[in-house]
């Protein structure tokens, strides 16, 4: 007959084959989850593919080890083997890296991938509006990341309106629920911005972030995306393909969200700046009006003034009309005395006569007429009628 076992004498008999047969091991695994709670004790779990084990640092090993493993880091462990709360578990002293865990390994080649096609340029991120009227976010309905949000957001730019889209942040579902979120917000159409976050964790509640399909979603979105999940020290690959990084909700509302006082500060100086440079044009053109008014004269003045013009260009006119006259009539009369001088009537004066034939024809040679011709003698004053009797010759 076979023998009955109680828990108890089958947990001890199985404690002493663990001392028996390993009373120390080696165990080589990637962290899946790693916690020190204020008990200052470490708790890890070790992991090969979906199967499992549980660990344990104490205190003082711990505090004295210079390594701190991450989530997907692979490690090697020594210790011993021992049940705690019915479970197989490692009481580990010496805790060392032992290589790249599958899924670091799996991370660098999903961030590989994106950068290889551009998801990573620096150059896709896009500015964020200055003050956005509506703003989505997507994160757990019922956390303390959206009040966080919301109590920032409401403190620092209360008139904005935002739009909540719930979905898990934890959790192999995860990925694909932030997904549809995001989805949601982008069909409403009203969103200017949209911030995907979460509250703090470990690395293992973070992998959901790390997902592939879940980076090229943000990387695809029609408007700019805030990724506020974990803290400052952990890096997701939504971190890497955002248009802006926070590290926790409130952060994200204050990257977001304008400060209304700062924005109430500013516009009493642009107010101020406005006024003075409206005051300063309004001066110039002031002075520029005095003094253009100071060169302006009365109509009655530029008549007067006018006249005036007149009456000595008319004079000015006139007396150069008269000087031309007078110098035409100097000209005039002595060409009239040179003409006069020229005239054959000047020598008739002297005594001279002009002959004449019948027909006008001018005779200067007696050896032209002979005796019995008629001629008209042309005197100074008066003309005779003559018959030639006789011709001399000279």
């Amino acid at each position: 007959m076979s023998r009955v076992w109680t828990v108890k004498t089958l947990t001890v008999e199985l404690q002493r084959s663990f001392d028996r047969f390993w009373p120390r091991i080696v165990l080589e695994g990637e962290v899946g989850q790693i916690q020190v709670p204020r008990s200052g004790h470490c708790y890890f779990q070790l992991r090969e593919g979906d199967t499992t084990l549980g660990g344990v640092m104490w205190k003082t090993a711990w505090q004295g080890s210079r390594f701190r493993p991450e989530v997907g880091q692979r490690v090697r462990c020594t210790g011993k083997l021992g049940l705690f709360g019915g479970k197989v578990q490692l009481y580990t002293n010496v805790l060392e890296p032992a290589g790249e865990g599958w899924l670091q390994q799996e991370i660098r080649a999903r961030t590989e991938r994106l950068r290889r096609d551009g998801l990573l340029d620096p150059g896709r991120k896009r500015a964020l509006p200055r003050f956005p009227r509506v703003v989505g976010v997507a994160t757990s309905a019922d956390g303390a990341a959206i009040a966080d949000f919301l109590r920032v957001s409401g403190e620092r730019f209360p008139a904005a309106r935002i739009l909540v889209a719930g979905c898990k942040v934890q959790g192999p579902e995860a990925p694909a629920s932030v997904v549809r979120a995001l989805e949601l917000l982008w069909e409403h159409g009203g969103c200017e911005v949209i911030v995907v976050t979460r509250g703090g964790g470990s690395k293992e509640d973070l992998l959901a972030f790390m997902d592939e399909t879940l980076a090229r979603a943000i990387a695809s979105s029609p408007v700019p995306v805030v990724s506020a999940v974990g803290h400052e020290i952990d890096t997701t690959l939504a971190d890497l393909v955002a248009d802006a990084v926070a590290p926790t909700p409130s952060a994200a509302a204050n990257v977001v969200f304008p400060d209304r006082r700062e924005l109430a500060r500013w516009l009493a100086d642009l107010e101020g700046r406005a006024s003075g440079a409206v005051g300063r044009a309004i001066d110039h053109r002031r002075q520029r009006v005095d003094g253009l008014s100071r060169r302006l004269r009365h109509p009655r003045e530029r008549v007067a003034r006018g006249r005036s013009d007149l009456q000595q260009l008319r004079g000015r006119l006139e007396r150069a009309v008269w000087r031309g006259l007078d110098q035409r009539r100097d000209r005039l009369a002595g060409l009239a005395g040179r003409l006069d001088s020229l005239s054959p009537l000047r020598v008739l004066q002297r005594g001279y006569a002009v002959a004449r034939r019948a027909e006008g024809a001018l005779v200067t040679d007696a050896a032209s007429v002979a005796p019995g011709d008629r001629l008209t003698l042309t005197l100074a004053r008066g003309a005779l009628d003559v018959v030639v009797e006789g011709t001399g010759r000279s």
